[in-house]
């Protein structure tokens, strides 16, 4: 089935926000004046030169823009830095000029005196009992959950289970492993960076046009920031150039709004790329203690986890103050858990979702110790795992229990299905098995269907198009629903005004939430009594537990001369239901995959000193076609998934488990046991030369 959105991408004619309003003389630009300094004390900013360049508007600091910080769940970043800069990066102050190159030649004129104050980088200097604090009262912000007896450079803390009895159990255990696990800054790599342009008409209509996955919720971000009703921001539809998690924080939106009331213009923000490296909202790195301990027989008895997440500067770039996932082992029977969750400040670049948010740094940690405890106990990682992968039945690590858990199963078929490969004469070889499970949620949504002069029906969405599909898999779940041919359906993503509430992108929810829209929607249209539109709320709603599992197993070459790793194959065994469109499913589970070599091999933002050094598309290294080995994909067909049309989630399913696999693999072809992410040629050398 084509894509709806195929021949325009493969055309150029895919207008992005960056596109819009070319030549549009009423149109001014804005360039962002950001912190050198690490952690500093803003002395004072001269703006005389940048003022005297021909075409510049304005220079706008603190003073001109509200106060109110802004923020997803917690609301703590400012719209531009008052009185701190809180990173290399932090926005100190904004320059409007009627042309871009204008705006950003004067952005570099604006001269600022920084006074340096102490800084913390890292989770360890962060949580030192005498740590500088990036924000001296970070309980009083909007949203804020610590208190001020938690610690210092706290964002948010919790426990799930308990860890006395845990510690109880791994004293009786046959075999134990204690090791500490650790993960790097990662971008999310989307092709377009963050733009926004926003018309600010009165204080009760504001027009935006911005790279987000979440209009509905952005307004009412948008309203606590601004003191504006939420009803006053209308996001139109765009087409959005990528997010794998990126999109959904308030980002420069505050900014080119407050901009455009300033001067009473339209205001057009467009970041280069550097700019996004250098001040998104990136994967948060980690520091996982994994202790888990078996009998003999290689049964799991007891798992506790110490997490620890730097949050960066800001906390606000997530949609809930614990801000990750990580604190689960959804994929196995144990009876014991334990896991201590923080996620702390530090004076680096704010961090916020990216493609299984917390699971790809939890998962790699787990299922590392679990091949290591299998080392230990002299059971194979094969066997380990069926011995301990979930049955249909048994309650998980939080005492759910899912309509069915085909764990088992897929590592069979997995088994069944791997490939070997050849590698060059002299190299090692190994393979690594990595497994991942999650539940398909679904979310409140709307959605409006109308009678369209051809006979067919126009389904109006509030669903952003981040680049997935998303929009063909609605325009075919509709027609089957509605007894239609695709080409009767059309679908149109429409402004924030014209539908109500939806949750927005994000959690590998869509296609679960569209189909029981879908359902019923086609209920209501069949029942109308007059040729007239049907609008319908989706609301919040109990469903099964329903859970998706996929097995990778990766095959790798080492040069014991260099270190130097070769991935050979990538094999993904997924548990599926009903797949509604098999090649948007396929691309999904392919850029899952790539997205795990990333961060398991590539990818480093590189922030010693809190600068990120990796701040451009050739320093960090994303994953090209040359870094992509072969892949083979099986399904595990006949799952059980939401709704009439049988869906289960994919498009987070196959990211957390590569990093484990391949450091399993590497394990088995080396004997090196590596801990920390990314996995380089320099880090397996220096492994290689400690072992000899």
């Amino acid at each position: 089935m084509t894509r709806l959105d195929a021949r325009s991408k493969a055309a150029g004619s895919t207008k992005y926000v960056a596109d819009i309003f070319q030549g549009r003389p009423d149109l001014y630009h804005a360039a962002v004046v950001r912190s050198s300094a690490v952690h500093a004390r803003i002395r004072s900013i001269d703006a005389s030169a940048a003022l005297a360049l021909p075409g510049v508007i304005g220079v706008y600091t603190a003073a001109d823009v509200t106060q109110h910080p802004c923020g997803r769940a917690l609301e703590d970043i400012p719209v531009l830095a008052i009185e701190r800069a809180r990173y290399a990066g932090d926005r100190v102050a904004a320059v409007v000029a009627t042309t871009r190159a204008i705006a950003e030649q004067a952005a570099a004129m604006v001269l600022v005196d920084y006074e340096d104050l102490p800084a913390v980088t890292t989770i360890e200097e962060a949580t030192a009992p005498d740590a500088p604090l990036v924000h001296d009262e970070p309980w009083n912000y909007p949203g804020a959950v610590i208190k001020p007896e938690d610690g210092r450079n706290l964002i948010h803390r919790e426990t799930v289970g308990s860890q006395a009895e845990v510690e109880a159990v791994l004293r009786d255990c046959a075999f134990v492993v204690d090791e500490t696990y650790y993960t790097q800054g990662v971008h999310q790599g989307y092709l377009e960076p963050q733009a926004c342009v926003a018309d600010y008409e009165s204080s009760e209509k504001v027009r935006l046009w911005f790279t987000n996955k979440v209009p509905h919720r952005l307004r009412t971000m948008l309203s606590h920031c601004l003191g504006m009703p939420p009803e006053a921001f209308d996001v139109q539809p765009m087409a959005m150039g990528g997010d794998f998690g990126g999109k959904g924080a308030p980002g420069e939106a505050p900014l080119a709004i407050e901009l455009s009331r300033l001067t009473g213009h339209p205001v057009k923000l467009v970041l280069r790329y550097n700019e996004d490296l250098i001040a998104g909202n990136p994967r948060h790195p980690s520091r996982i203690r994994v202790q888990m301990g078996c009998d003999a027989e290689g049964r799991l008895l007891a798992v506790g986890m110490d997490i620890a997440m730097n949050g960066g500067a800001y906390g606000g770039c997530t949609p809930s103050v614990a801000g990750t996932s990580a604190a689960q082992f959804p994929s196995y029977r144990v009876a014991h858990f334990y896991a201590n969750y923080q996620r702390v400040y530090t004076n680096t670049v704010p961090r916020g979702f990216m493609r299984a948010p917390g699971e790809a740094q939890g998962v790699f940690a787990l299922e590392s110790a679990l091949d290591e405890l299998a080392a230990k106990a002299g059971i194979a990682p094969v066997e380990i795992r069926r011995r301990n992968l979930l049955v249909t039945g048994d309650p998980d690590d939080h005492g759910h229990v899912w309509l069915e858990s085909r764990g088992v199963e897929t590592l069979d078929l997995a088994m069944r299905e791997r490939e070997y490969a050849t590698a060059p004469e002299g190299w090692l070889t190994g393979t690594g098995i990595g497994i991942y499970s999650r539940s398909t949620p679904h979310a409140p949504t709307s959605i409006r269907l109308v009678p369209t002069a051809t006979g067919g029906v126009c389904v109006e969405i509030p669903v952003v198009e981040t680049g997935t599909g998303s929009h063909t898999v609605m325009r075919e779940l509709m027609a089957e629903a509605l007894g239609l041919a695709p080409s009767d359906i059309e679908v149109a993503q429409v402004a924030s005004d014209s539908l109500p509430f939806d949750t927005g992108v994000g959690g590998s929810r869509v296609t679960s939430t569209m189909a029981l829209a879908a359902d019923v929607a086609a209920k209501a249209w069949r029942n109308r009594l007059k040729d007239e539109p049907v609008l319908i709320e989706l609301k919040s709603a109990e469903a099964p537990l329903v859970g998706s599992v996929a097995v990778q197993v990766v095959s790798v070459a080492v040069d014991p001369e260099t270190g130097q790793l070769r991935i050979l194959n990538v094999l993904n065994a997924i548990d599926v239901a009903n797949i509604i469109n098999p090649l948007a499913h396929q691309m999904q589970i392919d850029g899952g995959t790539t997205t795990g070599l990333g961060f398991a091999c590539l990818e480093d933002l590189d922030e010693s000193e809190g600068h990120v050094w990796a701040a451009n598309l050739g320093e960090y290294k994303l994953p090209s076609v040359r870094d992509t080995p072969p892949y083979k994909t099986v399904l595990l067909e006949g799952g059980v998934g939401i709704g009439t049309a049988n869906v289960k989630a994919i498009g987070e399913l196959t990211t957390p488990p590569t990093a484990p696999a391949v450091a399993n693999a590497v394990f088995a072809a080396t004997g090196c046991r590596l801990r920390q992410l990314p996995i380089t040629a320099e880090r397996i050398y220096e492994a290689l030369q400690t072992r000899i």
